[in-house]
């Protein structure tokens, strides 16, 4: 059989310890959609692939807004007409703007950002006679917006529970159980 009581007399001699830590409170995240529109003149019969990357980025904070501005890093790999295999790089510049609702510019805000992900679709115009080719690009990528506030919280970081439980004498009630 199991009994429990409870009174808030019974946790009168309860002591707490707290530790003060500093922490980011998320004040609100978003996703924010870039897309690129890019054209390269390039000498290539075949594109093996594309690979691309976010770069640095920086924030600037606006009320209920958050302006990235960043550099994606896209990586060709191309087969030239002589069917050897090139490697060419290209740095594209981007702005990107996220709604947060509530964020005020603060000096202690800072603003995380993570890539979910990053596609390239392209279509090239290979190189005929003296005229080079063109590799158009479309690039789409999702890239996840946290702003954050640093912060001071007290933390419970140890409890010595004295428990006394007082019944009076008078409450107690004996019963038999049977089963």
């Amino acid at each position: 059989m199991n009994c429990a009581y409870s009174s808030i007399d019974a946790f009168k001699d309860l002591r707490v310890g707290t530790e003060r830590i500093k922490v980011l409170r998320v004040i609100g995240q978003a996703v924010g959609q870039l897309v690129l529109d890019n054209s390269t003149c390039i000498n290539a019969v075949k594109i093996d692939r594309i690979n691309a990357k976010l770069l640095d980025t920086t924030d600037h904070l606006f009320r209920n807004k958050v302006v990235k501005q960043g550099t994606i890093l896209k990586e060709i790999f191309y087969v030239d007409p002589e069917g050897v295999v090139r490697f060419k790089s290209e740095k594209i510049p981007f702005m990107l703007t996220v709604d947060i609702p509530g964020l005020k510019p603060d000096p202690f805000i800072e603003v995380q950002n993570h890539l979910l992900d990053i596609e390239v679709d392209y279509h090239l115009t290979p190189p005929r006679y003296c005229i080079p080719g063109c590799l158009q690009q479309k690039i789409v990528a999702h890239i996840l917006v946290v702003a954050a506030e640093w912060t001071q919280l007290d933390v419970v970081t140890k409890a010595d529970f004295v428990i006394k439980p007082k019944i009076p004498s008078s409450r107690v009630v004996y019963t038999n159980i049977y089963w």
